[in-house]
């Protein structure tokens, strides 16, 4: 017994060490982190649609970008162009990297081949499409090893709620075998 529990600990140990908050990098030109989570997310193929946020948005994709009435500052780099400007609202189409620091009424993408981060708060929805791998994307908060999929459409929150009664979703039940 006390075997498996210095096990349970140091497993405990282990994973927490994979668990990684926001690097000052990924919190850059946030004036106020109080309140505010990291979110990393990735797919091959999809969209996602953020809804009133704010923070520091960075990504690099292939496909199209609408910045929404963004309240900070902003920047496309990369082999992009820009399709339009009009009330507040521009729209990109390449490939290349966005980077969102401040508040904005919605940023929306889509496309192939994204990699970012949002340490903020806010709503994001994402869409994902079936890659040739078979997979739709995935996303996490601090942790790598425990990512959530991309289902057709699925809408999260930034911060990451916390779960009621001190349920884990991360628990796996098994059945307990047979001696």
């Amino acid at each position: 017994m006390r075997r498996l529990l210095a096990l349970l600990s140091l497993a405990t140990l282990t994973a927490s060490a994979w668990c990684q908050p926001a690097t000052e990098a990924q919190k850059a030109g946030v004036t106020d982190p109080t309140g505010l989570d990291i979110m990393h997310f990735t797919t091959r193929l999809g969209s996602f649609k953020i809804l009133d946020g704010k923070g520091r948005l960075e990504f690099s994709f292939t496909g199209t970008v609408l910045l929404s009435n963004v309240k900070g500052q902003s920047s496309v780099t990369g082999r992009v162009r820009r399709e339009m400007t009009r009330e507040g609202r521009e729209v990109w189409t390449g490939t290349g990297r966005v980077v969102v620091v401040g508040e904005w009424r919605g940023v929306q993408w889509f496309g192939r081949d994204l990699t970012g981060f949002w340490f903020g708060a806010g709503v994001i929805r994402f869409a994902g499409e079936f890659d040739r791998n078979l997979e739709t994307g995935r996303y996490w908060y601090e942790d790598p090893s425990n990512p959530m999929y991309w289902p057709g459409g699925t809408t999260v929150d930034i911060p990451h709620p916390p779960f009621r009664d001190g349920a884990n979703p991360n628990t796996t039940v098994r059945p307990r075998k047979k001696i």
